[in-house]
This record gives C-alpha cells, structure tokens and sequence, in this order.
C-alpha cells in the first residue's frame, strides 16, 4: 500500500503523464495505491477572494483555469476524453447559496471546491485504465475530533474506517486533500497546505509502506537554493527535525503532516514532478546530523519593559491576554528579569497599533516593524552554534529553542538575506 500526493504545482499535463504512469504500473500489480490531490495551483486563493468580495470574477477564473487544464489533457491524451460540465454547476450552486448566507461551513464547501474539480479530473483521465479505479469522497473520512466553528480550525484530524470501504473491492481510490468533516458531518476544511496532512492521516491510517508528495523541488536543502546555490540537499533527515523546519518556514512540508507518520514508521519520500528524481529528500528516524537555514519574513517585534515585573507576579499573563483578546499569532518569546521581547506575524498594523496602545498604558513598549526570523534549525546544534560568528549589532533578538533545535535571530528586513547567506556559509566553511 502507498499513498502518494500531488501538490498544487504538480497539477499539470506533465504531472499527469506521471500519474498515469503511476497507476499504470500499479495496475500490473496485486498493490493497492491512494492518489490525495491539492487544487490547480492559484485555485484556492482565487476561491478566498471571491469569499472576501463576492465577485464573480474570480469564480469565474476558477472554472477558466480548469476548463484550461482540461483542454491541454484532452490534447494529450485524446482517447481519454476529460470533461467537468456536469461537477461546475455544483459550484454555482454554492455561490449563489452564498449571496444570501455567510455560514462557515458553506465557506469551507466553496473554498474546498479546487481539489473536487481537481480529483474529478484525474477520475475523468483514468477511469477506463481498469474497473477498480474509484473516486473517493475525503469528506466521508477525514474527521475533526471536535467540533469547530472556525474556516481553519486548528483541532486535530484522523482518517476513519470508512476509507477501507473504498479500498475494499477496489485497487486505486483518487481522493481530496484539504476537505474534511466534523463529528456532526459538517464541511470543514483542514489548514491551508492541508493536503499534506491529509495523506499524511490516510497513510497513517492504512499503514502505507511509504508516503510520496509529489512537488515542485527534489527535496528539503540547507537553504533555500534560489538565494544559496551552494545550498546541499539532504538524502535523509529525521521526523523531528524535518517537522521543526517546517515549523520555522521551509515550506517543503506543512508541520502538522509529519507526526501521523512518525507514529507508524512511514517514510516520506519527496518527489520532483518535473525532474528525473536521480537524488531526493527521505523523512524517516534517521539518526544524520542535517542543518538547515530558513526565514519567516514580514515580523513584527515588540519589546516590553517594566521594574514592575521584577518580583512580580501576573504580568506574563496579562501581557499575552492583550495579544490573545486580538487574537494575534506569536512567534518566540524572550524574557529577562524586566523585560519581555515576543514577536508576531500579524499583518494588520490597525490591530498592531491596538495592541500597542494597550500595552502603552502599563509598560514601556518599542514596536519594530521589517523584521525576519532567520532560524537555524539542526540536529547538531551545540555543535555548529561554536562556528557562529554573526556580530551583535546585526540582530535585535536571538532566542534559543528550549528542545536545542533551533536558533532564532530577529533581524531587519534589509538584512535578512545576507544573514541567511552568512549563516549558511559559517557553517559550510
């Protein structure tokens, strides 16, 4: 059993002709295969925006850029004709459901509709390469725990039995990343890059002997190569690091995908679907020592002081109380006997100035907008921290994971690259 999933990027003529192959080969073989799929690329984002706006437009991009997709396949592969006339409908149906309602679980349905276009296409391509290709529905069988009234809710996921009815008289099951339910079977979507975590849930659940996501890299590297072209790919790294990398802004793999297979020893193998794949990343309980250097940019930094919280009590709570009230996302925290320095990725300086104000009023406070987090993260980390030699004065904060994982610099914007090229190089050198 494998389970294998093709990003947004891969959605594509040539990531179809491997797909094909894929199940092909499949076919010849007693072996069963689970195929989770995202969006075309740009789909969803151009489905949130017609939420944000209710304009037409974007809908109406959605359905061209499919309708696109369909005519390249159909000149590709012309004895398999593809067709999604009869799945477009249901999406109008939604959407004008949504002009006179604003129910999130209908939101979830319209912003989940790009990985029902996309598996109904591949479904469409292949159906008649056997009897035993079936079209799933993720919806039946990835659940929340609990019951969420939020677009993204962040509660846990599982894959339940129903996948195996699917599988039971079946050799290939096509299914959505992405779309989910709850415990009452509404619609609710998992987090965006959920279609990672999704097949992550079902490998998990089915005991898969690997888990492929098919991509738009050869793997994970020490850096991002567009900015390092020394940067090294790495042939294998640890669950815990690769998950803690993520975590911190490589954007290989979501952080909440690695866990579910982790628990059952699944590998993950990452492929380029518009390479050869002659030398790729595998996740798995390798004990190699990998670092990498990643970002999160667009930061904002507070710092906070006050002799108040010398010998005082209450004032870490009532300083995160402010950000949690605005519902503000935090990054790390520093702290010192007068002082507590956090960061956020909250991007409406309206609500930043609110929180700002708030604060003002018992502590002193400077807000530092354009900033990165440059973050090293490695299993060696004691190690490479000696051949760190970055000179004070270029970052505003450093803060040290408390799993001795990670190294975190805030630093300028203006700057960002550079200390990323320095870091990588100390370290390489």
């Amino acid at each position: 059993m494998k389970v294998i999933k093709f990003g947004g990027t891969s959605q594509s003529v040539i990531g179809y002709k491997k797909l094909v192959s894929i199940i092909n080969q499949t076919i010849l073989t007693d072996e069963k295969l689970v195929i989770v799929l995202s969006a075309v690329s740009g789909v969803t984002n151009l489905l949130e925006k017609f939420l944000e706006t209710k304009e037409m437009k974007y809908i109406e991009e959605v359905i061209l850029k499919n309708l696109k997709f369909v005519e390249e396949l159909n000149k590709e592969f012309p004895l398999n004709e593809v067709s999604i006339d009869y799945i477009i409908p249901v999406l109008l149906g939604f959407v004008l459901d949504y002009e006179s309602e604003n129910d999130v679980y209908l939101k979830a349905k319209i912003i989940g509709f790009g990985e029902v276009l996309s598996t109904n296409i591949l479904y469409q391509l292949v159906r008649s390469f056997s009897d035993k290709i079936i079209l799933g529905n993720s919806y039946e069988y990835i659940k929340s725990y609990k019951e969420t009234s939020k677009l993204y809710p962040c509660v846990e996921f599982y894959c339940s039995d129903k996948i195996l009815q699917y599988l039971n008289n079946n050799q290939i099951l096509i299914t959505q990343g992405f779309i989910a339910s709850s415990p009452s079977s509404k619609t609710i979507i998992l987090g965006r890059g959920g279609s990672d975590t999704t097949g992550a849930l079902i490998a998990n659940k089915l005991e898969a002997s690997e888990y492929q996501v098919w991509t738009d890299v050869d793997g994970i590297f020490s850096a991002d190569p567009r900015l390092i072209k020394n940067a090294e790919l790495m042939d294998q790294v640890n669950y815990e690091i690769i998950q803690e990398m993520a975590g911190m802004g490589a954007k290989v793999m979501h952080p909440y995908s690695i866990l579910p297979c982790k628990q059952k020893n699944i590998p993950i193998k990452l492929f380029n679907t518009f390479s050869n794949n002659e030398k790729n990343t595998i996740i798995n309980n390798s004990n190699e020592k990998v670092f990498c250097v990643t970002s999160q940019k667009h930061v904002t930094l507070f710092k906070i002081s006050s002799l108040c919280m010398w010998d005082g009590y209450g004032f870490v709570y009532d300083i995160f109380r402010i950000f949690s009230d605005k519902k503000i996302n935090i990054n790390i925290i520093t702290t010192s006997q007068f002082s507590i320095s956090t960061t956020t990725d909250e991007k409406d300086i309206n609500i930043l100035k609110e929180v700002f104000e708030d604060l003002s009023e018992k502590y002193q406070v400077e807000m530092i907008h354009n900033n990165c987090i440059v973050s090293l993260v490695s299993n060696n980390l004691i190690e490479l921290d000696t051949k760190i030699k970055l000179n004070r004065n270029h970052y505003e904060l450093i803060h040290y994971s408390p799993n001795d994982l990670t190294i975190n610099y805030v630093v300028s914007y203006e700057i960002c690259d550079d200390i990323i090229r320095d870091l990588h190089e100390s370290i390489i050198n």
